[in-house]
């Protein structure tokens, strides 16, 4: 062996993969900074950065427990994010690069937080004499929420709606998002002692300058609830319904029924499920009509599908004309055919042929065409360009005690996304009552390499496990359709990943030994002579 330690020790570190999960604890306490961290795709496209791969790591290993709780070390809201998530980390996964198909990571995180159905509360903090104000009680706001009573914070949850939730409870059906799924999820506020206050909505009941001088700090995440507008004629008429309305009719204990032929107006995730709903609401017959072609929707492919297979009628590449009246009676509505929805800038500027028409029956149509947010509710100091003006990091607004998170702050996300701001947002408010500095250390990318090739040598070809379903003649309730995997299924598929990410050492070790030490899986041996360790 060379003794010279400045150049045999530039590689002597080693990782039991069997046992690594790729969580980065030693490379976060390599005091030298000799470690790096080969981040995998997944945990880089998620906007959480949950480490998916350490999940699935322990499910394939069976251990369900600490599957559990490699998920909850990033969210507590598992259970939601496995039904609903637009789960981006499948987009990036590298076993498509195997057999064209990816780990079905979302899937696997429905499993395994489906396991002991119980409500999560951890063990809070000592109680502080901070007291924070989130005003919504969506995805962000009940993120910021569950960290900030943790960390031991007084934490009051105003929302516009009676019970928490947001979209999620209000917009999203029953049969992708089971009540029962997201009440346990929520069982935090009352087990953690957050208060929750309903039917209080800002700029109505409740004053932004007021919440300033009784809170420590002020969270914004009241989502994006304006109504967009077609602008075309009819559209005030009796029987056209925008979507969040509808679908919070739908989840009343007795809905009304959505008519015989019902035309959906719109592309995305909420025109599909309403489609979808109106099916269940009695409609004998359901046309989706969208701006776009049926490859460029931005529904989730998935879910396009699956409302096909129930009966939907879907009409692309169509844009709204005028809905057709008799008196004052809706009975149908006019579309022309959409040549372009982007201009050449690629900026959303739809073009039509008029001469070429498609004409519907309805006695109802439903318009999915998005959501705004409200800026005449807050003073124009707070408003910027997209949105609430803020800083792209911490989120703090020119108001130093206020912040902004979620759809409120530029417009409609994704509910991943959402929480994710949440969860900044609550990081910020934590800093500024610590009274530490606001950006440190946030946005630190030199730990991790963010480009390199996995190795394939192990791979073989296994494809997906399909997820199972309700059969077709059992869809015309509310029940989840998606039924989850079984144990066996969820191992079987969990076995797929390719464990991508791995630490590994960049230059001369010391053996000051943290990494070893901090390991929680024991997974990294420090080689060094002997008689020095």
């Amino acid at each position: 062996m060379d003794f010279n330690l400045l150049t045999s020790l530039n590689d002597n570190i080693r990782i039991d993969r069997n046992k690594c999960t790729s969580c980065g604890r030693c490379v976060e306490v390599c005091v030298l900074d000799n470690l790096r961290l080969q981040l995998s795709p997944c945990r880089q496209a998620c906007p959480l950065g949950m480490n998916c791969q350490g999940y699935i790591h322990h499910l394939a290993q069976g251990k369900m427990e600490k599957g559990l709780e490699k998920i909850r070390e990033t969210v507590p809201f598992g259970g939601i994010l496995g039904r609903v998530c637009s789960r981006p980390c499948e987009a990036a996964c590298n076993r498509i690069k195997v057999d064209r198909q990816p780990v079905a990571i979302r899937d696997l995180k429905r499993y395994l937080s489906d396991q002991d159905g119980q409500p999560w509360t951890p063990q809070a903090a000592p109680d502080r004499t901070q007291k924070v104000s989130i005003v919504g009680a969506g995805p962000a706001g009940l993120t910021a929420a569950f960290y900030l009573r943790s960390w031991g914070f007084r934490v009051t949850l105003y929302d516009r709606d009676s019970a928490p939730g947001g979209l999620m409870r209000w917009a999203l059906p029953e049969f992708r998002l089971p009540r029962a799924v997201l009440d346990r999820e929520l069982g935090f506020l009352q087990a953690g002692g957050v208060e929750f206050q309903g039917n209080r909505t800002l700029g109505k009941d409740l004053d932004l300058e007021k919440l300033e001088k009784e809170n420590d700090a002020v969270l914004l995440a009241v989502g994006a609830y304006g109504k967009a507008s077609l602008g075309v004629p009819g559209e005030e008429a009796q029987g056209i319904i925008p979507v969040l309305e509808f679908m919070k009719r739908s989840r009343e204990e007795k809905p009304p029924r959505a008519g015989k032929k019902v035309v959906v107006v719109g592309g995305g995730n909420a025109a599909v499920d309403a489609a979808q709903t109106a099916l269940r609401l009695g409609a004998e017959k359901v046309h989706l009509v969208s701006l776009e072609k049926r490859e460029e929707m931005p529904a989730f492919s998935w879910s396009v599908v699956e409302a096909e297979e129930e009966g939907v009628n879907l009409q692309t590449g169509w844009g709204p004309m005028r809905f057709r009246l008799e008196g004052k009676k809706l009975v149908g509505a006019s579309f022309k055919k959409c040549t372009a929805v982007c201009d050449s800038r690629g900026i959303f500027c739809p073009s039509y042929d008029e001469t070429t028409t498609l004409d519907l029956p309805a006695d109802a149509v439903i318009l999915a065409i998005g959501q705004k947010t409200d800026m005449g509710i807050l003073e124009p100091s707070l408003h910027g360009p997209a949105g609430v003006r803020c800083h792209p990091t911490t989120l703090q607004t020119a108001k130093s005690k206020v912040f902004a998170a979620g759809d409120f702050l530029r417009g409609p996300k994704t509910i991943v996304e959402a929480m994710a701001q949440g969860k900044e947002a609550a990081v910020s408010i934590q800093r500024l009552l610590e009274g530490e500095d606001l950006e440190y250390g946030r946005v630190n990318q030199a730990i991790y390499e963010l480009q390199f090739e996995p190795d394939l040598s192990r791979a073989k070809t296994r494809l997906r496990a399909p997820m199972p379903t309700l059969p077709l003649p059992q869809r015309r309730g509310f029940r989840e359709v998606a039924r989850g995997y079984s144990k066996e299924e969820a191992v079987a598929e969990a076995e797929r990943c390719l464990d991508c990410g791995l630490p590994f050492g960049i230059r001369t070790c010391w053996f000051c030994l943290p990494c070893e030490i901090e390991c929680p899986e024991e997974a990294l041996y420090v080689e060094i002579p002997d008689l020095l360790r």
